[in-house]
């Protein structure tokens, strides 16, 4: 079995995954919240962007014996790591999407949660290596905000499933074809 990659978002209706200027999906209802906790555990890796990371470090931290390694992607460089990074738990990286994907498949690795934000999602996207786009809708409209990606993309996708989360709350799940 291959590795698969699954980008996994909270969005709004008009499709930004920010409130406003607020960093993280701090809109997302408590029926995401816990669909997410949960979805996770099925995941043996995942991959975010530094913001992604700097927004929920504390809780990110404190996962780090769930057996899932997380990859953090940075623009930073520098000799040191000033982040604390754990070989096979958490470690930061500035490849490419092509290259974190290879390196995953390499160590054997089979289904990535990508996690975020816009640029990591539009990076991904456009690098076509993201395998399936699971969605939650949340009912609320922001007109500003983080887009789910944050550079021109032309992707089509199959709807794989639809359910409901809450009464308000949407899951769509699509395949890249």
């Amino acid at each position: 079995m291959s590795l698969r990659v699954i980008l996994i978002a909270a969005q709004s209706l008009d499709g930004r995954i920010t409130f406003h200027d607020v960093k993280g999906a701090t809109f997302a209802s408590a029926a995401d919240r816990q669909y997410f906790r949960e979805v996770l555990r099925g995941f043996d890796c995942s991959v975010m962007g530094g913001e992604t990371f700097r927004v929920s470090e504390k809780a990110i931290r404190g996962r780090k014996d769930d057996g899932r390694l997380q990859i953090i992607m940075t623009r930073r460089s520098g000799a040191t790591d000033p982040w604390g990074s754990v070989s096979g738990v958490l470690e930061f990286s500035r490849e490419s999407p092509e290259k974190i994907i290879a390196g995953l498949k390499a160590r054997g690795k089979k289904r990535c949660a990508l996690l975020g934000g816009g640029q990591i999602y539009g990076a991904f996207l456009a690098a076509g290596v993201v395998d399936e786009v699971w969605l939650t809708v949340e009912p609320r409209i922001f007109g500003a905000g983080v887009p789910l990606t944050t550079q021109a993309v032309d992707v089509k996708l199959a709807l794989l499933d639809c359910e409901r989360l809450s009464s308000d709350t949407l899951l769509l799940k699509y395949k890249v074809t």
